[in-house]
Order: C-alpha cells, then structure tokens, then sequence
C-alpha cells in the first residue's frame, strides 16, 4: 500500500490570496469534488498500509500486498493521461502523450530530486515564504526562478515586508510590479550579504601601522592617506572600480617618523612627526641637542593645490613646517586641522590616572608665506569654563578631535565612540578660552518617554518655504533634520534616527538647508526609527560608523562585525511612518519604526570607514583596504588585489 500511496496524483498547495495574513490560513476549508475523491484515496490506502504493517517478512502475505501495490501503480501511471504541449507545422497546438518509458513520474525518474523538478506552483510557495533578500537573490541563479518569480501575488507580499510607500501596489500592472520590487529590494540592500563584490586590497610590506594611522579625505573623490616605512605619506584616489595612487609625499626634516593624520575640511593633509634622533655622547652639546630635538614634534601641512592643467594636486616641495613643543609625560592621541591652518592636538598623560590636555596652535601666515616655518607657534591650552570638567578621569578621556561648522566649533571624541562628546566653540588661539558644553538632548522616544541623548551633526537636511498657516500673522519656513541618536540612559546604547525642526519667518530665511546647522538650531528631537543591532563596542576600538553623502546609508563597525542600514530619508522626515515601515517593523505606540540592518561580510578588524558614494564602501582594515561594492550590477564576486603592486600609479591615463 506504500507504493500505491506514493502512486497516487496529488493536488499542489494553492497560495493564499494576496489580501492574506502573512501565517497560513488555520481553518481547513471543505473538501469537494476532486479534493474529496483524493482526501478518501489517500486514507484507505493509510488505512490497508497500517493493517498490515505488523507482518513478519516470513509471512505469505507481504508478498501478495505488495504485489497489489504494485498493480496499483501501474494502473494509474497507465490511466492517467500524461502528455507534453508541442506545435507542428501548421501552428496548431497538439498534445504528444507520453507512454510509460518516457513519463516525468516519480517512479520513473532517474537520480536526485532538485528544485527546479518541482512544479511552478509549488516554487512559489517556496518564494512565498522566502524573506525579501533570499528571494532578490536567488533571481540570479537561473530563468525558471527568475519567471516563477513574477507571482502577483509573491510580489506584494514581498513589497510589503520592505520599507517602502505601498500605496496603491494593487493597480500596479504584474510587469511594473516585478521591476518595483527589484528596485526597491536593490535600494535597501536586500541579499547585499551575498550580492556584495568584495575587494581586498593587502596593505604594503614597509606600512607597519596598517589600518590604525589611515585616515580618509571628506568630499568626493574620495582620498585615503597612509603611512609607509615611518616618514613617508602615500594619498590614494578611491574610486568605484579601481584604486590610484596619487602622490608620495616626505617632509623636509630628518631622522623623523609620522605618528598622526588629519585632513581638513578643504583637503589640506597635517602630518605630526617626531624625532628619532640617537645620540652616542659625541659631546655634551650634542647630547643637549638632541635631548631639545626628542621634546619637539614637527607638524607639517601639505597643501591641497590647484592648477589648470593638473587639477587639484599634492606636491612634497610645497610644505609648511611648525615646532610643537611636546608637554611633559605625554604622547599625542589625536589630531585636528582647521583650513584656516589652525590645529588642534590632545595630549594624554601616560600612568595609572591617565588625563587628556588639548592644545590649540595657531597659524602665522606673515611668516608662513615668508619661509615656510614657523619656530614659536600661537598655542592656547583649552579648559573648561562651565561646570562640566574635561579634565575629570574616566569617561572624560578624549581620543580625537574634529572641526564642524565651518571651522568654528571644535568636537570631542571619547575612546571608542562614534558621536562626539562635547564641542566648543574655542577654535582661536588669539581669541581666548571659551566653555566646553556636553553633547547631550531630550529626545523623545515614546508618547510619555524621554531620553537623555548625544546627537551626531545632522547628514540630512530638508527646506520647506513660504509655509502660509492661518494661526500665523506671516508665512515662515521650516528646516526638517535627521541625526543619529544614542542613548545615554539604557545600558545598551541603542541607536536611533531623530528629527528635529526649524522654524523662522520667510523674510529672515536665506533658505539654505545647512546641515551642520541643525545641531544647532533643531529643537524637540524625537526619534522615529529605531536602528536594529546598533550596539557600543566594548573592545578598544569601541563603534566605528560612516554615513553615506546623500544620507540614505548608515554603516556601523565594532571590531570585525559590519552591519549597514538603507534607508529613504526623503520619505522619513514627512511623517507617515505608518506608511513607510512594513507592519512588522512599526509601533504604532510609540510612532517608531525599526530599520533591519545587513551584515556584510567581514574581512578583518575595522578601524575606519567610508563611504565613496550611496553603494560603495571602503574600510581601513588590519589586513588592509577593503571595498565593497553593493550596486545593482554586483554579484558577489571576490578579488584579493595589493596596494603596492596592484594600486594603478599616479601617471596611468584611465581607460
């Protein structure tokens, strides 16, 4: 009875219609017609197996039952029309029947049972229950996924659990409604963990530093500084297929090593060296020599230059060189550059309590443009005019600087976080010390929930003028922000996306939507979408984050663990989230939605990213430089390339 159970015809699971709940349907509908015939088949087949399941192999009658199964078989192999669709010379469609050497039955079939055996039908159920990347991805293995695939209804299940507007998805045609999943799956990065081209550039012999001293240039196009055999400076042109090097850069002095890097905002490259200069008693003037020469550091600015016929170019002979007397008991952790040439350098002391001193020095351009050096530079030590003290051990450690807003504040970085930790707006050393404030908002996070929170400098920006309301004398314009969030409260540091507003009269506008603006103008920040699996790092290199220039990618960093976010922020700073986020992934209670991130691939311990544009991303790695290129024309390829042979050279014309 086993055989003929097998033999039997059965009916595929029809899909469920589109206006169904995501969970099967759990109550059974009536069976009628073939359904009832196949239903009753199927149990006195169950029925006569079970009687006779406690045979012995000894007894007479296994035999004779399985004979009958047999029988059975073949009578319905033999009964049941089979046959194959053809077309003969005169157009006309016939059916060739197929007779029992040839048919597809199961009893016939020669080796393994694969996918692709399986009817349309049964395929789409499969695709049903597929996540959305699963199935984005597995469009590329062949054309009977890539056609069964076109299902209506496996379209707008999918549609729907990806962030996204779904109004009116129902009176999109079947073929418009295939590319719109395509696109949309290919903008959130849907499968990206598998679909990502992945190259991996080895760093050179002589780079000993490796990820931990390169730094990326702001701006497009994207540029890479590194540090190569202790005193020379190798920048890279980062684009999306290849990687240039564009310039070999070494400072003038001698018997130096660079330890720091820091690009400004309009791309000049500061260079910290300091002397490794050994001294073999020659003379007691030569020992005092040297011992003046180990408590200076050299701090070299190479300049970001302009031509005609060259473009905007790095040259070694143009350089200016300034005397950083070291402070006592300290090594330099982190590095800022202004584009006025004013830096900025903190100092921690070594020891048990450990304590962070920030210095900033100042640019003589009278005497830069007269000899390119500048002995006693402006210097003004920072402290804290408020209640807050920087100085206080612990959390209060500062391991990098950054200016923001056109040079005019300065930002505080603790070890291992990604946002700043308090900004000033002390970035003159003429001009005396101001207050240092926390980088600390209320935000809130539900209806009757408010958080205390640090907020990054806004990456998105959206203006709205000339907004005539009738509770208003005067039409005025309003200033939308996006920012990430973390929060100081919860002990996981989750991760959010707030909004935060701007509102001013039309006639005191200069409608201009700044971004770096917003930190300091938006007010009642709220949080409208959680990000998924944002967590601070706990090693020493703490979270590592990039966001792309137009604002719709978030990567975020701890040690080997690479998880991006896509996102529209056009559509998130309107309101209606309800709308946007999928049914699974939106609180209604609390007005927030939640971004699933992708874990991309990991190729070492990250120390920096970047990204060259809305689909590439680069990473400064302790292996090297990594890419990936997430693009819709991606396929998972691999290459394992090296930056000193495979890096073009800085003639090579490209092609």
């Amino acid at each position: 009875m086993f055989f003929a159970q097998l033999a039997l015809p059965f009916k595929v699971q029809s899909l469920p219609p589109h206006n169904a709940p995501d969970t099967p349907c759990q109550h059974p509908r009536p069976l009628i017609g073939d359904d009832r015939v196949l239903h009753a088949a199927r149990k006195e087949a169950r029925n006569q197996f079970d009687t006779k399941r406690t045979l012995l192999p000894t007894d007479q009658e296994v035999n004779a039952a399985i004979v009958h199964a047999e029988d059975v078989a073949k009578i319905l192999r033999q009964n049941v029309v089979q046959g194959e669709k053809t077309v003969d010379e005169s157009q006309e469609e016939r059916y060739h029947l197929l007779d029992d050497a040839s048919s597809n039955t199961m009893g016939s079939r020669q080796g393994p049972f694969g996918l692709l055996d399986l009817p349309v039908e049964v395929l789409q159920i499969v695709f049903w229950h597929m996540d959305p990347g699963t199935l984005f991805s597995s469009l590329l293995t062949c054309k009977e996924f890539f056609d069964a695939a076109k299902s209506r209804r496996v379209l707008l299940r999918q549609l729907r659990r990806i962030p996204g507007l779904n109004l009116g998805l129902d009176d999109v045609p079947s073929p418009d409604l295939f590319l719109r999943f395509r696109k949309r799956a290919a903008q959130n990065l849907c499968g990206a963990r598998l679909l990502a081209d992945i190259t991996k550039y080895a760093s050179a012999p002589t780079s000993l530093t490796r990820g931990s001293q390169w730094i990326f240039a702001p701006g497009a196009p994207a540029q890479l500084a590194t540090i190569h055999d202790f005193e020379h400076i190798r920048i890279y042109e980062l684009t999306q297929h290849h990687v240039r090097l564009k310039v070999d850069l070494r400072a003038r002095c001698s018997d130096v090593e660079a330890i720091k890097l820091a690009f400004s905002a309009n791309r000049d490259l500061a260079v910290l060296y300091r002397n490794r200069t050994t001294s073999e008693t020659i003379s007691p003037f030569v020992d005092e020599a040297v011992a003046m020469a180990s408590r200076t550091h050299k701090l070299v600015t190479f300049h970001h230059l302009h031509a005609t016929s060259k473009g905007y170019f790095y040259s070694a002979s143009i350089q200016e060189t300034r005397d950083i007397p070291c402070v006592p008991a300290s090594e330099p952790v982190g590095l800022a550059l202004a584009s006025n040439g004013n830096a900025c350098i903190a100092w921690r002391s070594s020891g048990r309590d450990s304590t962070t001193e920030v210095v900033l020095y100042g640019r003589d351009s009278k005497t830069m443009d007269a000899c390119n050096y500048e002995y006693f530079p402006t210097q003004l030590t920072l402290t804290d005019c408020s209640e807050t003290n920087l100085h206080s051990k612990g959390s209060r450690l500062i391991s990098n600087l950054h200016f923001v807003q056109s040079d005019t504040k300065l930002n505080f970085y603790t070890p291992g976080n990604p946002l700043h930790s308090w900004y000033t707006n002390s970035c003159n050393p003429n001009a005396g010390c101001g207050p240092i404030w926390p980088n600390s908002a209320i935000v809130q996070v539900d209806s009757n929930l408010f958080e205390e929170h640090a907020i990054s400098m806004p990456f998105y920006a959206a203006h709205s003028r000339d907004i005539r309301d009738d509770s208003r004398p005067a039409p005025y314009c309003r200033t939308s922000y996006l920012a990430i969030g973390t929060s100081k409260d919860s002990i996981q540091s989750d991760g959010f996306i707030v909004q935060a507003e701007w509102e001013i009269l039309a006639r005191h506008c200069d409608h201009v939507a700044l971004t770096e603006r917003g930190r300091r103008t938006g007010h009642g920040w709220k949080a409208i979408a959680l990000l998924a699996g944002w967590r601070q790092g706990k090693s020493s290199l703490g979270t590592v984050s990039s966001i792309s220039p137009l604002g719709t990618r978030i990567a975020a960093a701890t040690w080997s663990r690479l998880l991006v976010w896509a996102f529209n922020p056009d559509l998130l700073h309107q309101g209606a989230l309800e709308l946007y986020f999928p049914k699974r992934d939106y609180n209604s209670r609390k007005g927030m939605g939640r971004l699933r991130p992708v874990r991309l691939r990991s190729e070492g311990v990250i120390h920096s990213l970047f990204w060259a544009n809305e689909t590439t991303l680069y990473a400064a790695t302790d292996e090297g430089l990594v890419r990936w290129d997430m693009g819709h024309k991606s396929s998972g390829e691999r290459e394992n390339l090296s930056l000193a042979f495979d890096a073009w050279p800085a003639n090579v014309v490209a092609m």
